[in-house]
């Protein structure tokens, strides 16, 4: 019995180093935590707790699936500091291309190329990013400052709508048109 455990735990062993080597692992599990932390956002009373609470949705957002993936977006975000934005871009592609089912590395290459002025292939990352996350609030406000960035006004403000309704104090309500004082 005890032979038969350890050559399970072995096989078992192995087939992981297979599955990591052959690609991205799956995203790690973060929907039920997400879920609660969009659930005492919209109910925030206060800016700062949904600042705080916004802060905990970023780090959520950023748990890569692996340690290759979390060294690819460490290393475009470092780029994205440093201004070295195709650099950044160039990283952020591997990680896409590593883990495409990660959508904070289209969001970040997003920002890489919003910051380059790339604003069309912004919107493409941004979409890619929605699509995987779609209550991303990173990537919704980015969506809204590229579309205005384009001259998309009426675009910008329905995403900005959208954004609202997760976030009562996202910084860029002000940007809302007609959004009147009964909020």
């Amino acid at each position: 019995m005890k032979v038969l455990f350890i050559v399970a735990a072995v096989c078992g062993a192995i087939g992981f180093a297979e599955t990591s080597e052959a690609g991205c692992p799956e995203n790690i599990a973060i929907e039920a935590d997400l879920d609660r932390a969009y659930v005492r956002l919209k109910f925030s009373k206060f800016a700062s707790d949904a600042e705080v609470i916004t802060g905990q949705l970023w780090a959520l957002w950023t748990q890569a699936p692996d340690q290759q993936s979390q060294m690819l977006l460490s290393s475009g975000l470092l780029n994205i500091k440093r201004g070295n934005l195709k650099l950044a871009e160039q990283v952020l592609s591997e990680l896409i291309t590593y883990c495409p089912n990660y959508a904070e590395g289209y969001n970040q290459r997003a920002f890489a190329r919003y910051l380059d002025l790339n604003f069309e292939k912004a919107l493409f990352d941004l979409q890619d990013a929605l699509d995987l996350r779609p209550r991303h609030l990173g990537a919704l406000s980015g969506k809204a400052l590229t579309h205005i960035a384009l001259g998309q006004e009426v675009q910008a403000q329905i995403v900005l709508r959208k954004a609202l309704a997760l976030n009562p104090f996202m910084p860029e309500r002000e940007m809302i048109k007609d959004l009147g004082t009964d909020l």
